[in-house]
Order: structure tokens, then sequence, then C-alpha cells
């Protein structure tokens, strides 16, 4: 698998949305339905979006029109990315406290008497392909020996990035209080640092993705 892709994965592991649904699942009397209704509906919507730039970006019949195309992608991304880390140090990311109460009301409502069709519901929202997602997925069609190849390591990356709701899964079936307690802290954690964690990692994206990006536009103009 493409190693920037594998760190990608990694870092998109936990996330505050996607924690306290997977903690509110596991405070229901039956949470492996709902996990696993969470798991089947986020994973199909994730994998279809990922196979399907994998095969687009990685089926470009001109072997220069997708050298120039991945670059660019790179460089878009990442001044997208830099842009964030630049909101989040002048204050204007994470939103407000009252948008932030918003959202998190919105959330909870969300996650308030979890039904199957709810959970599925919720387990497409919190994984709705963002910056991360989408440089990952061009790292592995840069990479990728071929259309297989490219699913596989998509599919790969998605086994990372649910890794915490199928070990919760499992968890829930043995050990359920000490899944759930760990996630609320580790969340809570998350939540207080937000802001210091937006500005080093989409700055650090955001300048790796530029660069990258400048690097591979030059090596085919040249």
């Amino acid at each position: 698998m493409s190693a920037e892709a594998l760190v990608l994965a990694l870092t998109a592991v936990v996330r505050p949305t996607s924690a306290a649904a997977v903690v509110a699942m596991l405070s229901t009397r039956h949470p492996q339905r709902l996990l696993v209704a969470y798991l089947v509906a986020g994973l199909a919507f994730s994998l279809a979006v990922g196979t399907l730039v994998v095969v687009v970006l990685g089926g470009l019949h001109s072997t220069r029109a997708s050298t120039a195309v991945r670059p660019l992608f790179d460089l878009v991304l990442g001044v997208c990315a830099l842009a964030c880390a630049a909101g989040a140090w002048i204050g204007w990311l994470p939103p407000s406290r009252g948008a932030a109460a918003e959202q998190d009301s919105w959330m909870r409502r969300r996650l308030r008497d979890l039904s199957l069709s709810r959970a599925a519901a919720v387990g497409v929202l919190t994984h709705l392909p963002g910056l991360v997602y989408l440089a990952a997925l061009n790292a592995i069609v840069g990479t990728a020996a071929g259309i297989a190849d490219g699913v596989l390591q998509v599919v790969v990356y998605n086994a990372i990035w649910f890794s915490v709701a199928i070990v919760a899964l499992v968890l829930s079936v043995y050990r359920p209080t000490v899944s759930r307690d760990f996630l609320e802290h580790l969340a809570s954690w998350i939540r207080r640092h937000l802001r210091v964690i937006i500005v080093g990692f989409c700055g650090a994206l955001g300048g790796y993705l530029v660069v990258r990006g400048v690097l591979g536009l030059d090596h085919v103009a040249s």
C-alpha cells in the first residue's frame, strides 16, 4: 500500500464526530446491531466513492494527461489544506462556540433513540470524503500497479479508517464499558485541542501537497 495513503489513513482513525457516534451506540441495549448498520452503510458509501475515483483517475487513456492531473490535484488539495490551517490560526476555525454548540446539538439529535436506519445514516455522514481521503486516493492512484491494486488499497484504507468502529463492535461483546470510556476521554481531549490539531495537521499536509504538486508539474513540463 502507498506509504502516504497509509499515514493519512492513520491520521483519520479518530475524529470527534465518529467517536461520539460509536460511544452513543455502545451506550444502547443492542450496540452490535447499530454498529453493524453503521459500518455497512459507511463502508459501502466510502468504498463506492473511493473505487469510483480510482477507476476514473486510473483509467485515463493518455499517460501524459494522467501524470499532469495528479500533481495538479495535489496542488489544489494542498492550497485548501493551507487555507484550513490559516482559518484555524486566525480563529475562523473551528466554528464559534454558538455554531459548534448548534452542530453538537444536531449530532446529538441524530444519535438520540438510534434506529438501524439512523445508525446507517450516521455511518455515511461521519465519513463523507474530505481533504485527507481525497489526498489519500490521489496517492493511491499514483502508486497503484493497476485498477485492481488501487481498489485493494482503497479497501485497506477504509479498514483502517473504520477501525475504531470495528474494534468497538468486537469489544461490545466483551468489554463495552472500557471501549466507551476510552473513546469518550479521547474525543474530549481532541475537542479541547482541536484548533492546535487543525493548524498543525493541515499546515503540514498542505505544505507537503503543495511542494509535491509543484515538483510534479515541473517534472511534467520538463
